[in-house]
């Protein structure tokens, strides 16, 4: 039985780049929610893995919400400055101190084609380089052209392939460009 991936890795160097601009096609309201603001949060019924939220809040991770003119979250992406495991592929990232990982996006499919994606990105990328971040970083699977396409439209670009290959149990990564600590990604056991 074989098993095989392929992830690809985007950046933004965040100081560099000239974000483009991405407004969602209808009113939104951003927010960046961590525990607390997750709790005062009403309409989270819908979120189906709401459950997982507060494990990602104990481990400091924040979450940027885009919510419709019933203050209901309607697309959120999730951030973090900390090793987290990319579940694909068996492995966890881990920033540097002057990065961030953004990962498990998600819009609800009522609302998809509304250039909701790219235009939280956006928000996420503006904060992280008011913050003084370097660089922001995104893993999307190669056939999820969508998700592909939203990276692009917010500014990021392709740098790195990340190939997986499970063959009853055994694992077996490939990295092209090779992988190199020029390239200023850790990818660590899970």
């Amino acid at each position: 039985m074989l098993t095989k991936k392929t992830l690809c890795l985007f950046e933004v160097e965040l100081a560099a780049a000239a974000l483009p601009s991405c407004e969602a096609r209808l009113a939104i309201d951003y927010k960046r929610l961590d525990a607390a603001a997750w709790a005062e949060q009403p309409n989270v019924d819908h979120v189906t893995d709401r459950y997982l939220f507060q494990a990602r809040f104990d481990r400091g991770e924040l979450v940027w919400t885009a919510h419709n003119d019933a203050n209901k979250i309607i697309s959120y992406c999730w951030v973090t400055r900390k090793s987290v495991e990319i579940g694909e592929i068996g492995r966890a990232i881990n920033p540097r101190a002057d990065e961030i990982y953004l990962y498990d996006a998600f819009t609800f499919a009522e609302y998809r084609g509304q250039n909701l994606y790219p235009a939280i990105l956006q928000r996420i990328l503006e904060h992280s380089r008011d913050a003084g971040l370097r660089r922001a970083l995104i893993f999307v699977m190669s056939d999820n052209v969508a998700s592909i396409r939203g990276v692009r439209k917010a500014g990021f670009r392709e740098f790195q392939r990340v190939k997986y290959y499970n063959i009853i149990g055994f694992v077996r990564y490939s990295y092209l460009p090779s992988l190199s600590h020029a390239a200023g990604v850790d990818l660590l056991p899970a």
